[in-house]
């Protein structure tokens, strides 16, 4: 997997962003995601598959701040949405089985699950989960936490 192309449009875009050219950071930061998305790996080891999966969601991620510092909600949504979409292909992969928390059904922590869900983009889902206690203690999805 070589990162070279997606970590030089994520620099430009960044850099566009600072100069004040959001038509070209936006540019940029799609190129990223198009990057991102097409990324493969041929024989993926845990390591590969966290560092693809990391930068799927941090291109998601910064298109959906560009928006949110632009204004539009919906493509801000949109971009949280497809970030969420790529933390949620993680957990049938889970392979802490190990961990007390850990669902067999769903293969995952449980804790992880309800705290990913109390950051929902939704803010009506994301209310309604939050009176349900948890406790942090799944790395995997912790990862992917939007600052």
């Amino acid at each position: 997997m070589d990162t070279r192309s997606w970590e030089q449009h994520t620099l430009l875009a960044d850099q566009a962003h600072t100069n004040n050219n959001p038509v070209m950071s936006i540019v940029h930061y799609q190129l990223a995601l198009s990057i991102a998305d097409e990324m493969t790996l041929d024989m993926p080891n845990e390591e590969q598959l966290n560092e693809l999966l990391t930068i799927k969601v941090i291109s998601c991620h910064n298109l959906a701040n560009f928006w949110r510092q632009h204004g539009d909600s919906d493509y801000e949504l949109k971009y949280l949405q497809l970030a969420s979409e790529q933390v949620l292909s993680l957990i049938p992969q889970c392979k802490q089985t190990h961990c007390h928390s850990y669902i067999e059904s769903l293969g995952c922590c449980k804790s992880a699950l309800i705290a990913f869900l109390k950051r929902h983009p939704n803010p009506q889902i994301a209310k309604q989960i939050k009176a349900i206690p948890h406790y942090s203690n799944c790395e995997r999805i912790a990862t992917f936490k939007l600052n």
